[in-house]
């Protein structure tokens, strides 16, 4: 599995969550009826910063090596760095883990790597069980916890990928991404 490279950093990031849920409303009532089904995953857009052909050849060979959506990579969020390690358990499908023999701080909000996927705290930690988004993807046991620059697997959201040369010869990158699963 590849990795994005990060020699001239990201200028932009959009980042979502988002929910298989659907909802009906009557028409006449407008009473609503809410279905949560149990797909949840990230999805991402990435605009690199502008650069040069020589900074600009380590992407284009990134991107032609992904095929479109056929690899995955790995890519993380710079903007979140956590000091922090410990071990997680839960089961597939949890929402609500327990964290034990941490080192450093968490709070709402932050996000935390196992095994490549991941995590985002949703809840005040209370004691050593928070509630976490997505749910779990593996059965975990004492898993290592990665809160300092976490990684997500991603796929291109399209076969599709392109770039611009403008003046001067700089390049420009912009991508759409989807956590896989």
């Amino acid at each position: 599995m590849a990795s994005l490279p990060y020699a001239v950093g990201i200028q932009s990031m959009t980042m979502r969550l988002v929910s298989a849920t659907a909802m009906t409303q009557s028409v006449f009532t407008f009473d609503q009826q809410v279905f949560a089904h149990q797909g949840v995953r990230w999805e991402a857009e990435v605009t690199l910063p502008p650069m040069n052909h020589s900074q600009a050849r380590a992407y284009t060979a990134f991107f032609a090596s992904l095929r479109g959506m056929k690899e995955t990579f790995t890519m993380y969020n710079p903007l979140h760095n956590v000091t922090a390690t410990g071990t997680i358990t839960g089961s597939v499908g949890d929402t609500n883990v327990t964290l034990s023999s941490v080192s450093g701080s968490y709070i709402l909000g932050d996000h935390f790597e196992v095994n490549n996927r991941l995590y985002m705290i949703t809840s005040v930690p209370s004691g050593n069980n928070f509630d976490i988004m997505p749910p779990l993807r593996d059965d975990l046991t004492s898993a290592a916890v990665d809160f300092s620059n976490p990684v997500g697997t991603w796929r291109l959201a399209s076969n599709d990928i392109g770039w611009s040369i403008a003046e001067r010869n700089l390049y420009s990158f912009s991508f759409a991404c989807v956590e896989a699963i």
